[in-house]
């Protein structure tokens, strides 16, 4: 959201609403990834693996047709500005998991 609001107050409203959209490609095909993996039933650590495969099977699903979804919904769309928004929230994440406390 910092990122949607830097790029409104700097270059206005349609790179506000992109970056936006960029950032909730990450924060829902992270979403779609957790719900899927934690379907399974993890019994043995191949049952497990199997779980993680497929949620990165529909997060990569996920992503493309949200991607593709906004680029047909939203001509205006600045797509520098949508794809870092969109890196911005996977560089989050990867951070988060190197975050030691």
């Amino acid at each position: 959201m910092v990122w949607a609001l830097v790029c409104y107050v700097f270059w206005g409203a349609a790179a506000g609403y992109s970056g936006a959209y960029g950032g909730a490609v990450g924060f829902l095909s992270a979403t779609a990834y957790a719900l899927r993996a934690s379907m399974s039933r993890k019994e043995t650590a191949h049952d497990w693996l199997k779980a993680q495969y497929a949620g990165e099977r529909f997060k990569f699903f996920v992503t493309v047709v949200l991607m593709v979804g906004i680029a047909k919904l939203y001509p205006g769309l600045h797509w520098l500005v949508f794809l870092l928004g969109f890196m911005a929230t996977m560089l989050v994440y990867f951070l988060a998991l190197l975050w030691d406390r």
